[in-house]
C-alpha cells in the first residue's frame, strides 16, 4: 500500500480527490487544509507513518503549496510531492518544479492518471505531468524562453521584518548573543524570535534554515 496525504483548503476538492484514488493500492494517510496544517499533522505522527506522496494544492491560506513544498523537501526528503491544481500557467509550473515538486497534475485529470502518477514517483522516482502541462513545459524548454522563476520570500512564511532581519544573521552564522549585541536587543528576545522563525518555516535546524535561505536567494 502507498500512503498518500491530500492537502487542499476546499473540503469538496479533498473528497473528490479521495474518491478518484480509492479502490487501488493507495491508502489516505491524512488530509490537511493548508501547508501549515500539513506540517502540524506530520509533527503529531511517527516518521514510520509519514505519507510517501503528498497531493498538494497551490492556492491556500496561511501557507500555500509552493512555500510548503519548498520547506518540506528540506525537512522531509523522503516524501514526494505532486502538485494537484487548476493552474496551468507557465510561471506556476516552474515555481513548483523549483520548489521541489516531483510532478504537476491538474484536478480535472482522471483518477487512473493520478493513481499512475503516484505509483510513478514511488516506484520509479519519475516526474509525472498532465499531458497539457508536459506539452507546455517541453515547448518552453525547446524555445529557450523559460519564464523567470519567482522565489519564495520570507513574507510567504509570515515572517515579520524583525524575524527576517534575525534570519539573515542566523544564516551568517551569528549566535543569539552576537545577534542581540548587533541589533541592540536582549538575547532572550532573539531566542524568542528564533523559535518563531523555526515554527513559521517548519524547520528544526540551522542547516535547514540556511538551505532554505540560499534556495530562495534570501542571502
Amino acid at each position: 500500500m502507498i500512503k498518500v496525504a491530500i492537502v487542499d483548503d476546499n473540503a469538496l476538492n479533498r473528497n473528490t480527490i479521495r474518491e478518484k484514488i480509492t479502490n487501488s493500492n493507495i491508502v489516505i494517510d491524512f488530509e490537511a487544509r493548508n501547508g501549515d496544517d500539513f506540517f502540524g499533522h506530520l509533527e503529531r505522527i511517527p516518521s514510520s507513518d509519514y505519507p510517501q506522496v503528498v497531493l498538494m494544492d497551490l492556492e491556500m491560506p496561511v501557507l500555500d503549496g509552493i512555500a510548503a513544498i519548498s520547506s518540506a523537501v528540506i525537512r522531509y526528503p523522503g516524501i514526494k510531492f505532486i502538485v494537484l491544481t487548476i493552474f496551468e500557467d507557465n510561471e506556476r509550473i516552474f515555481e513548483a518544479i523549483k520548489a521541489g515538486a516531483s510532478g504537476y497534475l491538474l484536478k480535472e485529470d482522471k483518477g487512473v492518471n493520478i493513481i499512475e502518477a503516484i505509483r510513478n514517483v514511488v516506484e520509479y522516482d519519475g516526474i509525472p505531468m498532465s499531458p497539457a502541462i508536459a506539452r507546455r513545459a517541453m515547448k518552453l524548454l525547446s524555445e529557450g524562453n523559460q519564464p523567470d522563476q519567482s522565489l519564495q520570500s520570507p513574507k510567504d512564511y509570515q515572517l515579520s521584518d524583525r524575524e527576517t532581519e534575525i534570519l539573515t544573521e542566523i544564516v551568517k552564522g551569528l549566535s543569539p548573543v552576537q545577534i542581540a549585541e548587533k541589533l541592540f536587543i536582549s538575547p532572550n528576545t532573539v531566542r524568542t524570535h528564533v523559535n518563531n522563525i523555526y515554527k513559521k518555516l517548519h524547520l528544526n535546524s540551522r542547516s535547514q534554515i540556511i538551505n532554505l535561505a540560499y534556495k530562495n536567494k534570501w542571502i
